[in-house]
């Protein structure tokens, strides 16, 4: 099946990849949960992101997943991106390859790194994926995670690589973000898509081109409806629905991330166990206010349309 052209504007879905008890990977249960989430609504899923374990899976691992992912997407019209950030730019390069070679539709990079890369180092690491593999690549800017901000004179700069199609950015508040956006947009590339990460920005500030979300894997018809509220220009819908998804915002703000989207994974219906050791699992009491949380959300949700 040929490739789709993946643009990552829309509503982007991260899923977590499913654990068995023990901490192997359940396939079976991926295969499931990708194959609902790509004929939910989405506009995209990309797995192995930092939702998807990435940092705690092997080369090995990781390709099973693209797999099972890419075929349990096959027919949907929805794309399936991959996450490909690694510590050294070899793996880099080796993931990229797997990528495409297992039929993937797009990349996002983060500048992982045991000592925090510099701008020329992660201007070095995109030019050589973007000149090895033809796959669309949206560069990812994570600083809680990689310990470094990705300025946004370097994305823009990098957007004019045939290859790169899109900056995932995050910011510590509304403001910034939006100051970023727009120093974006009069630098890069045009058409170069812009696009929103941290759930709690995205619930409090709802920016209108791109969502990347975990929890849009989760609550796809949620973030979907309140997506195309915001990018229609229903004002009143998409205030109601950042107030609707306010409270379960609130309780997972209360846990580590990562931790607490593998529970909401649970609560949601997704078979999966805890992240992966040293990551230890939420409290029960954590788990029964995330389920709480999200039962309110679907008592008072409104209309999706």
């Amino acid at each position: 099946m040929p490739m789709l052209s993946m643009t990552f504007s829309g509503v982007i879905a991260y899923p977590v990849t499913p654990l068995h008890p023990g901490g192997a990977l359940d396939l079976d249960s991926l295969e499931h949960s990708v194959a609902q989430l790509a004929r939910s609504g989405v506009d995209g899923i990309v797995v192995l992101g930092t939702s998807g374990l990435f940092a705690y899976l092997d080369a090995k691992e990781r390709s099973e997943v693209v797999r099972t992912a890419v075929r349990a997407a096959s027919g949907s019209g929805t794309p399936v991106g991959v996450g490909i950030s690694a510590i050294t730019t070899r793996e880099v390069l080796q993931l990229a390859y797997s990528a495409e070679n297992n039929g993937a539709d797009g990349l996002v990079l983060s500048p992982v790194s045991y000592i925090p890369l510099v701008s020329q180092e992660i201007a070095d690491q995109v030019e050589t994926v973007a000149s090895a593999v033809s796959l669309p690549l949206c560069l990812y800017n994570n600083p809680s995670t990689t310990g470094f901000t990705y300025p946004v004179e370097l994305a823009a700069e990098l957007s004019w690589l045939d290859s790169v199609v899109a900056f995932k950015d995050t910011a510590t508040s509304g403001r910034l973000f939006h100051s970023r956006q727009l120093l974006f947009a009069q630098q890069a590339e045009p058409g170069t898509v812009h696009g929103a990460s941290r759930d709690q920005l995205i619930v409090d500030e709802y920016p209108a081109a791109a969502w990347h979300s975990g929890m849009a894997a989760l609550l796809a018809p949620e973030f979907t409806a309140f997506h195309r509220a915001v990018a229609e220009g229903r004002a009143d819908d998409a205030v109601a629905w950042s107030a609707a998804l306010r409270p379960l915002m609130a309780v997972m703000g209360h846990e580590r991330p990562l931790s607490a989207l593998y529970a909401l994974a649970e609560v949601c219906g997704v078979r999966t166990g805890a992240p992966r050791r040293p990551l230890l699992p939420i409290s029960s009491h954590g788990k029964r206010a995330l389920a709480e949380a999200v039962t309110l959300l679907r008592e008072t949700t409104p209309a999706l349309r």
